[in-house]
């Protein structure tokens, strides 16, 4: 599993995003609490209650959200 650490522009941790070796990836925030999945089959970026909210990989807003 590969994670890559999401920061803003001060450097401070916002969260991560988890890739499985399958693709499929995880956020989460800054104290690891899960934000939401992407799946590259299906194309979806789903929250943390599994349900659909958007069509394309947008993790990366849900960390920013949730700051």
């Amino acid at each position: 599993m590969n994670r890559e650490r999401i920061k803003d522009r001060y450097q401070r941790t916002l969260g991560f995003i988890e890739t499985q070796s399958n693709g499929k990836q995880r956020a989460l925030d800054a104290k690891g609490r899960t934000l939401g999945f992407f799946d590259p089959q299906q194309d979806t970026t789903k929250d943390a209650a599994q349900r659909t909210i958007a069509h394309g990989n947008v993790l990366a807003s849900l960390i920013f959200d949730a700051e």
